[in-house]
């Protein structure tokens, strides 16, 4: 029985979110349903991260396995036929390691936000950003930054219902990027706190409009205490973009 990696992209716009969930339209369950439409084999699949209502991928990778031997090639184009729509597609499989976990193996998890930053909203970018309608001093906001980066209790960038039994995490990179109006922030740790990119990207807003000073994000920190942080940002700006094992 093969175990097959797949890796995905998805536009989380109209999803509840990864994980199934009952009486909601979840990433999973579409997919599954459509491996069944396929394969006539009920299967579960496991995904490396968990994305929240809203959110997208560009580098999802799940891992799953068919009783029935089949070429990559047939697996690829079998269950994109049977997706439903085009919001989500399975833009790779393999034959990976009997024993290998798409969650559980993961090394590294690299997620990007977008925020489009000019006055008037974009008619394009508006499912897929952030929009800030004031100048924002990307300057400050990685000198604010700075203080995020490396192990620490992240309680203050913590939403409410996180399951992690410790607000401990790992920060490796947090990196800034600017493209005409697109100004994209990347995080990679090897896993992150419920809506923890969500919070500092609020938060680091607050730096970037001259609301709060530079220092304020490591006080923020340093309390650890979420009220006084900022407010979460919206889901649509986030995406998985890589997977690293």
């Amino acid at each position: 029985m093969p175990n097959l990696k797949i890796t995905i992209e998805y536009d989380g716009s109209n999803y509840s979110g990864w994980q199934y969930q009952l009486n909601a339209n979840s990433i999973q369950q579409e997919i599954e349903k459509a491996i069944f439409d396929f394969s006539g084999e009920k299967v579960n699949i496991f995904g490396a991260g968990r994305t929240d209502a809203g959110v997208h991928a560009l580098g999802q990778i799940a891992n799953f396995k068919l009783e029935n031997k089949r070429d990559t090639y047939q697996i690829l184009h079998g269950i994109n036929f049977h997706l439903a729509n085009d919001n989500i597609k399975i833009v790779n499989v393999e034959i990976a390691p009997e024993k290998f976990h798409s969650r559980y193996d993961a090394q590294k998890k690299t997620y990007l936000y977008r925020i489009y930053n000019r006055e008037v909203p974009s008619a394009i970018e508006h499912k897929y950003s952030l929009h800030i309608n004031k100048n924002l001093n990307i300057s400050l906001m990685e000198k604010a930054a700075e203080s995020l980066i490396g192990s620490y209790d992240f309680s203050s960038f913590r939403a409410h219902g996180c399951q992690a039994k410790s607000p401990v995490k790992t920060l490796e990179r947090l990196e800034f990027f600017k493209n005409k109006e697109i100004i994209s922030i990347e995080f990679e740790a090897k896993s992150f706190l419920y809506q923890q990119i969500r919070i500092m990207v609020g938060s680091l807003i607050e730096v970037g409009l001259s609301r709060k000073n530079t220092e304020w994000i490591k006080e923020v920190l340093e309390k650890k205490d979420r009220k006084l942080s900022g407010q979460t940002a919206l889901p649509k700006g986030l995406f998985l973009k890589e997977i690293k094992y």
